[in-house]
């Protein structure tokens, strides 16, 4: 073999070589390629984790302030039918016309704090539900909105000018719905409203000012839908919290009173309604919720 020939053979040999080392580093590049991308994952992940973990730490804070509240709200009522029964009760206890009166109202005052309670949970329990709410009821949405005003006692709130506006649209407006179910979600809505208009627990009856709050009721159409706005001047929810403030036991302010369900059992019955309610965030000052659900000619 000549020496050109072994130099030839030696210069074939490191070509084969240099490309089987090529053909490595391009092996290794992929490997590190996806290396890397299982890194991203991991890390997606571990944030993800991270989200979750302060989610149910959040939601476990939020629950166990919920048993607080609910018990303070139960105990209060219950402490005050105990002591007008040991009144009642006392021998000799001898009561004029007037302090009866007062006291059978406050007993049926109480008696109803206590039943709306327990419905409240009652109602959490069904708010997750999927299940579509039967809708066999021709009712006309002005009906809707006076009953719900009524139920929540927002008309009588001597804290509270309150008004209801309909348009000529929704005057003879009727929905096919369940009549129930729609009074009880707007009246929930409402009495959000009636609540925090009205100065927190943790202010004196010195810090009212004379001037009273206001709320508003209106009724529009929109689009083969019926509108309830509810819209008042009390202390307002940020923008960032308006998907928040649906979740169950949230309480932005804890001065007020409450449980923190009344909204997310409003929306689960809106939308099972064939509706939604959402906050709409450019309104102020104050609160402004949408309450729509679908509208149907007879």
């Amino acid at each position: 073999m000549t020496r050109e020939e072994q130099l030839q053979r030696e210069l074939d040999r490191l070509r084969e070589d240099y490309q089987q080392l090529e053909r490595h580093f391009d092996s290794m590049s992929e490997g590190y390629q996806e290396s890397l991308l299982l890194y991203d994952r991991l890390e997606e992940t571990n944030r993800s984790l991270d989200i979750a973990r302060q989610k149910a730490e959040e939601s476990s804070k939020m629950k166990s302030e919920f048993i607080r509240q609910i018990s303070h709200e139960i105990r209060t009522p219950l402490n005050i039918l105990s002591g007008f029964t040991q009144v009642l009760t006392t021998t000799g206890m001898e009561l004029d016309d007037e302090t009866k009166a007062d006291v059978c109202r406050q007993i049926l005052e109480n008696t109803d704090r206590i039943t709306g309670l327990v419905n409240k949970m009652l109602e959490l329990s069904d708010a997750n539900s999927q299940t579509v709410i039967e809708r066999n009821d021709q009712v006309l949405a002005v009906q809707i909105a006076a009953e719900a005003a009524d139920v929540c006692g927002i008309a009588t709130a001597p804290h509270l000018n309150f008004d209801i506006h309909v348009s000529p649209e929704a005057e003879t407006a009727k929905l096919t719905t369940n009549q129930a179910s729609a009074v009880r979600a707007l009246s929930l809505v409402l009495d959000n409203a009636r609540k925090f208009t009205k100065p927190a627990e943790a202010h004196t009856r010195y810090d009212i000012p004379d001037d009273k709050k206001r709320a508003t009721l209106r009724l529009e159409v929109k689009e083969m839908s019926l509108q309830f706005i509810v819209e008042d001047n009390g202390i307002g929810i940020p923008a960032t919290e308006a998907d928040r403030i649906f979740d169950e036991f949230v309480q932005l302010d804890s001065y007020y009173d409450g449980t923190g369900i009344g909204l997310t059992v409003a929306r689960s019955l809106a939308r099972r309604l064939g509706g939604d309610i959402l906050l709409d965030t450019s309104y102020a000052p104050g609160a402004c919720f949408v309450m729509t659900l679908p509208l149907e000619c007879s």
